[in-house]
């Protein structure tokens, strides 16, 4: 019987990874960019929502839970989502002010 784990295809090898042109370099680089944009403040606030969430319901399941824990679970979810909210703003007030412009393409010398 064949074990498939054992089998080894033949062949052609699988090309390379194709290379980026200069453009899509840039490209890649201004999302990048993008992307990194207050990247802690992100990361804060997703953490913010999930510990405002988690107190919350702690707050709700719990019978022996102080009760200061469920405000204090709906102020840490009401800031987090506000911190997102802004983020997602601001990245989109960048995105307006500096528009990804590609580069005009090469001229061709004249004959």
């Amino acid at each position: 019987m064949i074990n498939p784990s054992q089998h080894k295809p033949t062949g052609m090898p699988s090309p390379a990874a194709p290379k980026l042109d200069p453009e899509d370099k840039r490209r890649m680089d201004w999302v990048q960019k993008v992307r990194g944009l207050h990247r802690t403040k992100r990361m804060l606030g997703f953490a913010g929502i999930v510990l405002g969430a988690a107190l919350v319901v702690w707050a709700r399941m719990s019978p022996d839970a102080p009760p200061w824990a469920l405000m204090t679970g709906f102020g840490v979810l009401a800031v987090s989502w506000l911190v997102f909210i802004y983020v997602i703003y601001d990245r989109w007030r960048w995105v307006k002010k500096n528009p990804y412009k590609p580069a005009p393409p090469p001229s061709s010398p004249s004959h």
